[in-house]
């Protein structure tokens, strides 16, 4: 048997051992090595996300996913008696646009791989697609949800950006407007991070704001500033405004749309300003970060302004234990939110490199929609793309920030649903 149709033929054979025992558990010796195959067939995999900057805790746990995935996939592939191996190189975008697109070529350029996972943020996608798209890499974000990057797949037109990990912007934004309808706001203060993904999910969820009657006004936080007490003291001046006029700090919020450490300046700030203390917070699924609500000051602040926020809904699945044990036990923590989405998008592309039985772009893009409309892993969502090749189910947990003793935590008080498009309280 010629070697590329043994090649073939372990790899639907993998495949269908693995998803249809679920990702992280064994395979069983069921395949024995084709005689013709001598040596490993190693297939490097690129790994661009954030490891220094306001996002670098992010991003060493989703290194630290992908690299869990890759070894246990490696596992069953010589269980399987298959010559395949992936290996994984690693570099830093410092988290911006330029980042990405150099770290992206860089890996390109020195091992030739056909299969990057990530970058991390929109931004960074944006600044990577380009280059990707010329040399035919694919890319396989796990949390960028940004609407500017939801590109619609056409014959003829290069598309290598699949995103089958975190839902997309549209249906968080959504979610964010109803929550502030059913908390009867009527005044909004939205603070939001002036970059693409930020930009575009505020004039999305400011449109149905005002469709709920909902007076709302804009503040851009700029990127990677050493601090941020001006934007707090801006936003505080809007507060004072809206109460001074006639409004009530019962039926006005702020919502947040930030992350890692410039969100933790911004709530040291706020923590102690009269205004911003006295309303209710409204925040994206990035706040739910294992720093912020460990950090005595900015958790104290984010249980007394009763933040509630969207976070990824992970349903308690056997693959979603399999992979937080595991993770537990081999780097000793757990990992930080939405790494199971990195995670489940390595599986997604090794996945979709044995389907092609070649290590090729464009061979690799042939298949993965499929690949990916049939897998379920750890995030305990399914996964099905849709015309852009952006995950299509989308589901929410709505959490709210609490003192448990002497700690802080998040408690889920509802849930939203993207097919039908509601959220639903349950508590809180």
């Amino acid at each position: 048997m010629p070697r590329m149709a043994a090649a073939k033929i372990i790899a639907v054979l993998v495949i269908g051992l693995l998803v249809g025992a679920g990702v992280g558990y064994a395979v069983p010796t069921l395949l024995a090595p084709p005689a013709t195959t001598t040596g490993t067939k190693t297939y490097t995999i690129g790994i661009v996300f954030p490891l220094t900057g306001t996002l670098a805790d992010f991003g060493k746990s989703f290194v630290n996913a992908v690299n869990l995935a890759v070894d246990q996939m490696n596992a069953n592939l010589t269980t399987a008696g298959s010559s395949i191996r992936f290996a994984t190189v690693v570099q830093d975008d410092q988290g911006t646009p330029k980042g990405a697109n150099d770290a992206v070529q860089s890996i390109f350029q020195s091992t030739g791989a056909q299969l990057i996972i990530g970058p991390l943020t929109t931004s960074e996608v944006l600044g990577a697609r380009d280059y990707a798209n010329t040399n035919k890499i694919v890319l396989l974000p796990p949390a960028s949800s940004g609407t500017a990057a939801a590109f619609p797949i056409l014959p003829g037109v290069p598309h290598y950006l699949f995103r089958p990990g975190q839902p997309g912007d549209n249906f968080e934004g959504s979610a964010l407007a109803q929550l502030a309808v059913l908390f009867q706001m009527k005044n909004i203060v939205y603070l939001y991070r002036a970059d693409s993904s930020g930009s575009g999910k505020y004039n999305f969820t400011k449109g149905l704001l005002a469709q709920a009657g909902i007076q709302q006004t804009g503040i851009q936080i700029p990127p990677d500033q050493n601090d941020y007490s001006s934007i707090v003291s801006t936003a505080s001046s809007d507060v004072a405004q809206i109460i001074s006029s006639g409004g009530s700090y019962t039926t006005t919020a702020v919502m947040f749309d930030d992350f890692g450490k410039e969100a933790q300046n911004i709530f040291t700030h706020a923590s102690t300003d009269p205004q911003l203390t006295k309303a209710r917070w409204i925040g994206v699924e990035a706040l739910n970060d294992n720093t912020l609500i460990s950090n005595p000051t900015t958790a104290a602040f984010m249980s007394l302004v009763k933040l509630t926020i969207t976070t990824a809904y992970t349903p308690s699945s056997p693959q979603g234990r399999v992979f937080l044990n595991t993770f537990q036990a081999r780097y000793g923590g757990p990992p930080e939110p939405f790494s199971n989405y990195a995670y489940d998008v390595t599986w997604v592309g090794m996945l979709s490199v044995l389907a092609a039985g070649v290590y090729s772009g464009p061979a690799i893009v042939a298949v993965l929609p499929q690949v990916a409309n049939h897998y379920f892993g750890a995030s305990g969502t399914p996964t099905f793309l849709d015309k852009n090749g952006d995950q299509a189910i989308a589901y929410f947990a709505i959490d709210l920030a609490f003192q448990n003793g002497t700690a802080y935590a998040y408690k889920q008080i509802g849930l939203y649903d993207g097919a039908a498009n509601k959220v639903t309280l349950t508590g809180g």
